[in-house]
């Protein structure tokens, strides 16, 4: 049966959805560091196979396998970062012990000083990774404070005499034993019903 002969636009729109399900891959985390791991181990020997074929790194397989490991750290399982930790911890070792032995064996002041930087830039991190292994294995506990405010009673005497009243200021102003309270004097008392007198006229310009 003859494959029908795709058009040019055909070709087009599937070369623009080709790219979209590339683009949508590379955003996957697991896809883009298997490539990233597989453009890095390109030249990795890893022996033969049975036909005597040189053993190439498996992209897809390599995604899976991140896949997974991802999965297991989401559901609380962080062994397989573990594991991973403590060997980068041996590869900093390693570089720290070889960047050492070349800076004791130059008498290159410029070499000492850049070997000598490598070399504990890489024991550096490898105390952090040891570090952050230990934290994984034993977290420390969050320490909360609980504060307490207790209010305190303060009270106000003045003058050295001064006593308490046990009313409140509005109280005192008011009727107390039915008297409000009154500093005026008694005025003198004065008839009703008295002769009112005319008053004068009054000159006015």
């Amino acid at each position: 049966m003859a494959t029908k002969k795709r058009t040019k636009t055909e070709k087009e729109e599937r070369a623009k959805a080709l790219n979209g399900v590339a683009a949508l891959a590379m955003m996957i985390p697991s896809k883009v560091n298997a490539a990233l791991v597989g453009d890095i181990h390109q030249k990795t020997n890893f022996g033969t196979n049975d036909f005597g074929e040189d053993i190439k790194l498996d992209i897809k397989s390599a995604a899976e396998t991140m896949e997974t490991i991802a999965d297991n750290v989401k559901s609380g399982d962080l062994s397989a970062l573990e594991k991973m930790l403590a060997c980068q911890a041996y590869s900093l070792q390693t570089i720290f012990t070889m960047m050492a032995s070349k800076a004791s064996n130059t008498t290159n002041p410029d070499h000492i000083e850049l070997l000598s930087k490598i070399a504990l830039k890489a024991q550096n991190q490898c105390r952090t990774t040891v570090a952050t292994l230990s934290e994984m294995k034993s977290p420390k506990r969050a320490t909360f404070i609980k504060q307490q405010n207790n209010a305190v009673n303060q009270q106000i005497n003045q003058g050295k005499n001064s006593k308490k009243s046990d009313k409140p200021a509005n109280e005192l102003l008011e009727k107390t034993d039915g008297k409000r309270l009154d500093t005026r004097t008694t005025g003198e008392t004065i008839g009703t019903n008295q002769d009112l007198e005319t008053v004068g006229e009054v000159n006015r310009g």
